[in-house]
């Protein structure tokens, strides 16, 4: 969480410009299972009016509007924003702002306010209590989670020791499933107040293939990637190819974690 909570807000807003494509490239979607469940647990409607806060590409808003509601889509990116509209260019009913949920002009209030994988982005303190000023009487917060994929046992090895040959350790943390759930749990907790009831929390663990050039673009929407010196992510990245290549083969198989934690404002003020 170091890399998120040491930018400003206008750092926030750049961080992903120069990752965008690979992001669209390897960032998994999230498992249809997950949206029907979050959807079934919020009530979604065909005439919900929608707030996303951190909509990015589109990755999980596409997903929910082919369920329907009004959307209106919040994201400080405006790399993202450009993909996001042409992704989304097929739905009637999808507005977008070039901002930060703290800063955005809203007008509320809202049925459902969605995160996807963006919740941890806002502030803490002043990006509740904006949500509370959005949400409508008895509205839902629905955030969503992926664990970036990891190899499977078998290669990790091999997977690894590719990283550290390209001058680039593994970054992504070893964890359990029930370590991961505990993770994305916790991210919630400025949510958990008397404000707001939990009313559902779910994991699923999911496998996926990557062919190697996909999983490189994976970990070049990476923060600890784009964190690097901005020359070095194409050789790094070559490199990456190049040794995954000769030490796993074309293909990194992969199992991840998506998570979906559902809450209700309680409060009624």
């Amino acid at each position: 969480m170091a890399i998120y909570d040491e930018q400003t807000d206008d750092e926030k807003a750049r961080w992903y410009s120069n990752g965008a494509r690979f992001y669209v490239e390897g960032r998994p979607r999230y498992p249809p299972a997950l949206i029907a469940a979050s959807a079934a647990a919020a009530g979604w409607r065909q005439d919900s009016r929608v707030l996303e806060i951190g909509s990015g590409p589109g990755t999980a808003t596409q997903d929910f509007a082919a369920l329907g509601g009004r959307f209106t889509c919040v994201e400080p990116n405006a790399d993202f924003l450009a993909i996001a509209r042409d992704v989304l260019a097929h739905f009637p009913d999808i507005s977008f702002q070039t901002s930060t949920l703290e800063q955005a002009d809203l007008a509320g209030p809202f049925d459902i306010v969605l995160a996807a994988s963006s919740f941890h982005w806002i502030d803490q303190k002043r990006g509740v209590q904006r949500i509370g000023q959005l949400i409508a009487p008895d509205g839902f917060v629905v955030l969503l989670w992926n664990k970036e994929p990891q190899p499977v046992a078998q290669q990790t090895k091999a997977v690894d020791e590719a990283f550290q040959r390209s001058g680039y350790p593994q970054p992504i943390e070893r964890q359990s499933r029930d370590e991961v759930a505990q993770v994305f749990w916790g991210l919630s907790k400025p949510l958990q107040t008397a404000s707001f009831t939990e009313k559902l929390f779910c994991h699923v663990e999911v496998a996926e293939d990557y062919s190697v050039e996909r999983f490189v673009a994976l970990h070049r929407s990476l923060s600890p990637f784009l964190a690097l010196a901005p020359e070095k992510h194409t050789a790094v990245a070559q490199a990456l190819i190049e040794n995954l290549s000769a030490l796993v083969g074309p293909t990194i198989r992969t199992t991840r974690i998506s998570a979906a934690h559902i809450f209700q404002r309680s409060d009624r003020s």
